[in-house]
């Protein structure tokens, strides 16, 4: 049975040659975080990182907060999935650019 971390860090980058440049920069940025779930779909790419505790995935989105600049990043988000309590932590949400049929 498929099981959400407690807590997780969000991206998704879209997935073109310079993506992968960013995709390779977030990966050695988080390569001490333990990836949860990578998928890649209609050219974007999420990942999934794993947190015990809410304090290390917000301290892990606040680490890759650097890349929030560059226009391939979609989405950064911290969250907790099971504490509504908790309110995500959303350091950037881009519209998905349309793709051509």
């Amino acid at each position: 049975m498929f099981h959400l971390p407690g807590y997780e860090v969000v991206v998704q980058i879209l997935y073109n040659d310079f993506g992968k440049k960013l995709e390779n920069e977030i990966l050695s940025e988080a390569s001490s975080y333990e990836l949860d779930e990578s998928t890649e779909y209609q050219g974007a790419k999420d990942y999934h990182w794993a947190f015990a505790s809410w304090e290390e995935a917000v301290k892990a989105g606040e680490k890759l907060k650097k890349f929030i600049n560059n226009p391939n990043l979609w989405l950064l988000r911290v969250k907790a999935n099971y504490n509504d309590a908790i309110e995500s932590i959303t350091h950037k949400e881009s519209t998905r650019p349309k793709t051509k049929e």
